[in-house]
């Protein structure tokens, strides 16, 4: 196979003209109708955009006013969007700013601030947050039959949860030991695939500690079972040599072995979360931990594909998505979804 022209040159890829193939200049040029008909071929790709009636399946529809469709159906009538049971469920912005929202997402690095959002679409603060965390949740669905093989590296990184230190030197305390955490403090959990440049794949669960059963369960049920784990010395990775063939790699004396054995791609996983909790949010929501994570783990899989193809797949993902129940408010009460993975 041809080396592409950016791995010939041996540049970076944002260097190269692939990954600038779709601009804000061509977004902002689209038209509200060719926006649309992006929406309705992602979201109908098996009639080409044709509408169908989500609850009765017949094509018999027929065109109304703000871009929605009545079935004709005697028995049916409903009344339904290209975003009708998705994420984008009683949407209120247009097309194109949608469009261009999740444009300006996918091409922040280290993720996307709200506040910055909203400024650059002109959209309140609480609409950009609530447009933003649609397409993280929907981003977070791919895990769901995600299973990895070949060479895996897992490992766990914590984060939030900062305690700020007394001003006087004899009023602080020892923040490493338990018994003063403030329990806001999580644990990633990250099954990275070997494979720069090939498609590799980031796996993700919060968890409240780094302990054996939540790594064992995630191999199990995300790792297929002829791939080999590499983990580091942390006790918590010993019962997985019951499941997986298993490298150790003890950090303590150096960050790879003798034989080659390290963990470096799930390491720089860690770094872009490291990046974007200190440049980008400053803080991750405990409700949403999960969310901001995923998200950041998709945009590691995905840092050699095109803007484009970028842009589009988070639009085809979303329109795939059921609907947001709780961004949308339907959820009895203010309890939030369960994020956190716990082996009760």
């Amino acid at each position: 196979m041809a080396k592409s022209v950016h791995e010939q040159k041996g540049q970076h890829f944002l260097l190269s003209p692939e990954c600038r193939t779709l601009t804000v200049m061509d977004l902002a040029r689209t038209r509200e109708t060719t926006a649309s008909g992006w929406f309705r071929k992602l979201r109908w790709p098996e009639t080409d955009g044709e509408p169908y009636c989500p609850k009765c399946g017949t094509l018999r529809c027929h065109t109304m006013s703000r871009s929605r469709f009545k079935c004709s159906e005697k028995t049916c009538k409903a009344v339904f969007t290209c975003t009708s049971g998705t994420v984008f469920h009683a949407r209120k912005l247009s097309f194109k700013k949608m469009l261009m929202a999740i444009w300006f997402s996918v091409n922040s690095v280290k993720g996307k601030a709200a506040l910055q959002l909203s400024r650059e679409i002109g959209v309140q603060y609480k609409t950009a947050w609530v447009l933003l965390m649609k397409l993280r949740e929907a981003i977070a669905w791919r895990r769901e039959d995600m299973v990895l093989k070949g060479e895996v590296e897992i490992d766990g990184k914590y984060a939030g949860g900062h305690i700020r230190p007394e001003n006087k030197a004899e009023d602080r305390i020892d923040r490493r030991l338990k018994k003063y955490q403030n329990h806001k403090r999580l644990c990633a959990l990250a099954i990275r695939e070997r494979g720069l440049g090939r498609g590799g794949r980031t796996f993700t669960r919060i968890i409240r500690d780094e302990d054996g059963d939540a790594a064992w369960a995630a191999v199990r049920d995300h790792v297929s079972r002829y791939a080999t784990v590499i983990a580091d010395e942390h006790g918590s990775y010993n019962d997985l040599a019951g499941l997986n063939k298993l490298k150790r790699v003890n950090h303590s004396k150096a960050c790879q072995s003798e034989d080659g054995t390290n963990t470096n791609q799930v390491e720089s996983f860690f770094s872009r979360v490291q990046r974007a909790y200190v440049g980008i949010h400053h803080r991750f929501s405990l409700k949403y931990f999960d969310w901001y994570v995923a998200e950041l783990a998709w945009r590691e899989d995905s840092r050699d594909w095109g803007n484009r193809r970028q842009t589009f797949n988070v639009l085809r993902v979303a329109l795939a998505r059921p609907t947001s129940r709780y961004l949308c408010g339907y959820w009895q009460g203010n309890k939030p979804p369960d994020l956190i993975w716990s082996k009760t």
